[in-house]
Order: structure tokens, then sequence, then C-alpha cells
């Protein structure tokens, strides 16, 4: 059975005079159970690269690093003092880059218009969503022998996976969101915004600019996707969304909320969430190490705004479902919102048997109190602040 891993998005993209690629993606158990394909963004366009023990030979040394590499992504590598999982799958996904690079300056030589980073710099482009749901694509094969690499570029080959899941639900469902006042958007009335220009090459798309009520103005949203076989989350998710807007929960609370829905021939590719802006230190989600450098004040502050939100969805009806620490984003203005009312529960953080209900939001609570609780306090240094500029 096939599966896939993310790769991770703090590795800076490989660039050189003329390409900026990063992976994407890795799949493994397509064809065999040691085979993978990697997908690689390169200059707007994207590479599925095939790999094989089977196009690997007589190459001990290119075997040894795929073996360790495709245990990372099956996640049965061994870490040591040495290297972890990821170092190994960054490693690998910067060889397979140089590797590559012939063919991605084949194939890539340019920046497509809309993704030109100067372009976008002064506004006069900006790429539309559905350049990333139907990439230009490219089927490639890595092939090896005597551990000389051979980059091979499989032409007139057909994609063999998705680029992005699409799911599908209930048709009583679409139609109350509709009745609701949601809309339902085409990928092309959707413009992708980077913060840094050059991320239109490879990165994927979360923060996008779309007109909401037919006055002309855009706003800024947060694009969700569900990955494959994600139906049911999805449609818990927009259920969840349903409550709130049905609801009298106040319009200021901070909870995300949806704004639309983006589909594909009736299917859907996304959703178009409140964008919640966090670009600086202390902002972003509410993990443990960004409390050692969060005054003891401003933790306070969060533990009492958490503390009202979910007051303000208990008293109109609601409940938040997943209440843990992760599903805190905290902004730029340093105030703590509400994400992902799509249900379910976190082991450690709500027990099985209060899932969905009031008191496992406050069992919830209690522990994301607890846990910006426990962490002393520590200054940023001036290294610190100069990294995070």
């Amino acid at each position: 059975m096939a599966s896939s891993h993310i790769a991770s998005s703090s590795p800076s993209p490989i660039k050189n005079r003329r390409i900026l690629a990063k992976a994407l993606m890795d799949r493994h158990g397509y064809g065999g159970p040691d085979d993978c394909i990697t997908s690689i963004r390169c200059n707007g366009r994207e590479f599925h690269i095939e790999m094989s023990p089977f196009y690997i030979c007589d190459s001990p040394v290119v075997e040894a690093r795929y073996r360790k590499f495709i245990a990372a992504v099956k996640g049965e590598f061994v870490e040591d003092a040495e290297e972890d999982e990821q170092d190994v799958l960054e490693d690998f996904h910067e060889w397979l880059i140089v590797a590559f690079e012939p063919v991605f300056l084949e194939l890539a030589p340019d920046v497509p218009p809309s993704f030109d980073p100067e372009k976008l710099a002064t506004g006069e482009a900006r790429p539309l969503l559905s350049e990333y749901l139907f990439p230009e694509e490219y089927c490639c094969r890595l092939e090896t022998e005597n551990d000389k690499v051979f980059p091979v570029h499989v032409r007139d080959a057909e994609s063999r996976f998705i680029h992005t899941p699409l799911n599908d639900i209930h048709p009583e469902l679409a139609r109350e969101l509709r009745q609701c006042g949601v809309r339902f958007f085409d990928p092309f009335e959707v413009a992708v915004a980077f913060r840094k220009p050059r991320d239109a090459l490879v990165e994927e798309p979360t923060r996008v600019l779309v007109e909401l009520d037919g006055s002309g103005r855009k706003t800024l949203c947060f694009f969700k996707t569900f990955g494959l076989g994600g139906d049911i989350a999805l449609e818990d998710e927009l259920e969840a969304h349903l409550r709130v807007i049905r609801s009298t929960l106040a319009s200021d609370a901070r909870v995300v909320r949806l704004h639309g829905v983006v589909t594909v021939d009736g299917r859907i590719a996304g959703l178009l969430l409140t964008h919640i802006d966090h670009g600086r230190q202390n902002s972003g989600p509410l993990f443990e190490d960004h409390l050692l450098h969060v005054p003891i004040a401003l933790r306070q502050r969060w533990v009492n705004q958490i503390r009202e939100t979910v007051e303000q969805l208990h008293d109109a009806g609601l409940v938040w479902g997943d209440a843990k620490a992760e599903n805190i984003m905290i902004d730029t203005n340093d105030d703590a919102w509400l994400i992902d009312l799509g249900g379910g529960y976190t082991e450690g953080w709500v027990g099985k048997d209060k899932a969905g209900t009031k008191e496992g939001d406050l069992q919830g609570m209690a522990k994301i109190i607890e846990h910006l609780s426990n962490e002393e306090y520590e200054p940023y240094s001036e290294t610190d602040s100069l990294k995070s500029d």
C-alpha cells in the first residue's frame, strides 16, 4: 500500500544561477515496498522522480544512501548521535536535486511570467491557485550504474498520482453550506500571495487572496487542503463550521472561520479559512519551544484569551473539540486564536470519554494552562533576535 511523507518546510531550497528547487513529498510503496516517488518543485514546475532498488545497478555507495533514505521515509530509520531521520531526508533531497540539475535546466530553464520574483515583488504578477493545482509536470527516473548517476526524463509518461488530492462531501452538506451563504470558488478565482516572492517557485500555497463579497476587494485567507482519503475529516470540519455559522457566536471571537470552498469539477480541493498573521517572534502555533522566550505576563494574556474564547464557544452552544496547545495560533498582535474545530481528540490532552464535549474542552484547556505555566522565562539573545529578522 502506498503512503506519503511530506517534506519538511524548514530547509532552504537549493538554488544556483538558473534554478530554484525544493522537495515537496516522498511517496513510497507504488511499485514495491522500497520504491519511492519524490516530488520536487523547480521554477514553478513539478518533477516526480521514481526511484527503486531495481534501477540501482552495481552501485554500493548509492544503494547505501538510498536504503537509509527509504528507511527514513518509512519511519524505520534508527537514529543515532550523528544524525536523525530529518537529517537523512534533507541530505538525500539535496543530493537528488543536484543529481537532477541537468534535467531541471533542460525542462525548466526559465521562470513562468506569473512566478517571476521580480514581477511578484512589484505587484505586476501574481500566480493563481489553478497553477498549483494543475502544474506543468514531468515524470523522471533515477538510474545508476557503477555508482554513476543517470537522471532520466521519462517522456510521454503520465503522472502516477494526483498532485492535489480532491475530496468528496455529501450533496446535502454542500447544499446546506450554500444556503448559509458559503461561496464555492473555482481555483482560477483565487490568487496566491506568498510573503517572499521567490517562494512562489518552490513552496505549496497556503496564503491566498480571494474576492469574497463581490465588492472588488480581495481578502487574505488561509488555504487548507486534506490528504488522500480525507473525506471524513473534511466533512467533520465543514459540519463544525456550519454550526459556527448558525450559532450566536460573536463575530469578534478569536476562532478561525470558514470563508469559502475551492472546488474542481464538483470535488473539494480545499477550504478558505481565516488567515492568522504570524510572522515574528513568539507568533505561530503554541509549541513548547516558543515558551522559553515568552514573558510570563504575555503567557497570562494568552491564558485569559483562551479562557474567554472557550467560554464564548460554550455560551453559543459550541465545543472546540481537539483542545491542545498545537491548536492555538498566536498572531502578530500577540493574540491567541483557536483553530481546528473539526472534532476528535488527542491523547494526553483530552480523555477519549470526553471527546467532543464541553468537559473535554475544559480538560484540554487546563492542560494548556499547565503547559503555559511550566516553562521558565529566558529573554531572546541578540543573536536570536537577528536570526528571527
